[in-house]
C-alpha cells in the first residue's frame, strides 16, 4: 500500500491529504498532480502539474506500482462557463477512470459529494449511502456533476467487479485551510435569508478529519460508498446567530430571482447560481455510521467546533467576542 496517486493535490482537501501521509511510514511515495502547484514540503512527494483531462497523464503513474488512485480534483467554485465547469468535472473524471483501467489499478478513491443526493424537501433525515441519488438540476453545476459522475461510478464498478472502489460523500469541508464560495457565504450576505421561513439543520466536517478517512480507506481496503460529516448538527439560523446576523424568511421566488440577478451580474455578494438557495431549504444531512463502524473512524470535531474554527481562522466576528 506504499505508492499513492493524487489528482486535485492541490487543493485544500489534497494537501491536507498528502501532509497526513507524508507523516506514516507505510506510505513510501505520493504521486500528485494538479494544475495549480501545492505549497507541500515532503520527500515523499512527486509532483505534476496537469489537466486531468489531458490523457498524457497516465505516464506519469505508468511502472509506479501505483496501489491506490484518490481522485480529488474538482471545480468547486462556480464559474460562469458551464461548459468548461463540465468538461473538467465530469470529462475530466471519466479520464482519470480511463486511466485507472488501463492502469489496472486495484484500488479507488473518489471524491463525491453528500450534495449528489440532491436537495429535496422529502431527503430522509439523515441520508444513508444506500439512498438514491437523485441527480440535482442543472441550476446548480457542483452537485449536478457529483450526480452525473455517481453514474459513471456506478457504471465502472459493474465492469470491473474485482476493483476495490470508494466514493466519499462528505458534507461542507470547513477549516483553517478552506479557501472558497463556502467558507465566504455567510460573509457575504448581509443577513441569512431562509427560504420560504425553512430553518434545516446543517453539518459541516474539519478537512483533518476528511484526511483521517481518506487514510482509513487506504489502508482498510474495505469498498463501498461512505458519508463523511462531523458531530452534530445546527440550524442554519443558529449558524448565523454565531457570528451576530440575524435569520429573516423570504419567499423562494424573490430569493431565486434575486441571486439569480447577482450571479448574473458577476457581483461579489453571490458567488454561485440560484440553486445553491436549494441546499440551505431542505435537509441533506448524512448518517456516518458505516464510515464509523467499518473503517473506526472518530472525527475529533464536531459540526459546532469545525464552524468556530472555521470562522475565527477566516476574519469572522463571533457574536459571544
Amino acid at each position: 500500500m506504499g505508492i499513492i496517486a493524487i489528482t486535485g493535490a492541490g487543493g485544500y482537501v489534497g494537501r491536507g491529504l498528502v501532509e497526513h501521509l507524508d507523516k506514516q511510514d507505510r506510505f513510501t511515495r505520493i504521486l500528485g498532480t494538479d494544475v495549480n502547484r501545492p505549497a507541500v514540503s515532503s520527500t515523499k512527494f512527486s509532483f505534476l502539474q496537469k489537466d486531468i483531462r489531458d490523457h498524457s497523464l497516465i505516464e506519469f503513474w505508468r511502472d509506479q506500482e501505483v496501489d491506490t488512485m484518490v481522485h480529488l480534483a474538482f471545480v468547486v467554485d462556480p464559474i460562469h462557463d458551464e461548459k468548461e465547469m463540465y468538461d473538467i468535472n465530469v470529462n475530466g473524471s471519466l479520464n482519470i477512470l480511463r486511466i485507472c483501467e488501463e492502469l489496472e489499478i486495484g484500488h479507488i478513491i473518489v471524491a463525491s459529494s453528500g450534495t449528489a443526493y440532491g436537495a429535496w424537501p422529502d431527503n430522509p433525515v439523515p441520508l444513508k449511502e444506500d439512498d438514491p441519488i437523485r441527480i440535482f438540476p442543472r441550476t446548480f453545476s457542483y452537485p449536478h456533476h457529483k450526480g452525473i459522475n455517481e453514474e459513471h461510478f456506478a457504471d465502472f464498478m459493474k465492469r470491473h467487479p474485482d476493483v476495490i472502489f470508494n466514493i466519499v460523500r462528505p458534507t461542507v469541508v470547513y477549516g483553517p485551510n478552506t479557501d472558497n464560495y463556502l467558507s465566504r457565504y455567510f460573509k457575504n450576505l448581509p443577513f441569512m435569508p431562509l427560504v420560504d421561513g425553512n430553518d434545516p439543520y446543517v453539518q459541516v466536517v474539519h478537512e483533518e478529519d476528511v484526511s483521517q478517512l481518506f487514510t482509513l480507506m487506504i489502508e482498510k481496503k474495505i469498498p463501498g460508498a461512505f458519508n463523511v460529516a462531523g458531530d452534530g448538527m445546527m440550524r442554519i439560523s443558529e449558524v448565523a446567530k454565531m457570528i451576530g446576523k440575524r435569520s429573516l424568511s423570504v419567499p423562494r421566488g424573490l430569493c431565486h430571482a434575486v441571486a439569480w440577478l447577482l450571479w448574473q451580474l458577476r457581483l461579489g455578494l453571490v458567488e454561485a447560481p440560484p440553486g445553491v438557495l436549494d441546499f440551505t431549504a431542505y435537509p441533506w444531512v448524512l448518517d456516518t455510521t458505516r464510515a464509523k463502524e467499518l473503517l473506526g473512524w472518530k472525527p475529533k470535531h464536531d459540526t459546532e467546533q469545525t464552524l468556530r474554527i472555521m470562522f475565527e481562522t477566516h476574519g469572522y466576528k463571533l457574536a459571544d467576542e
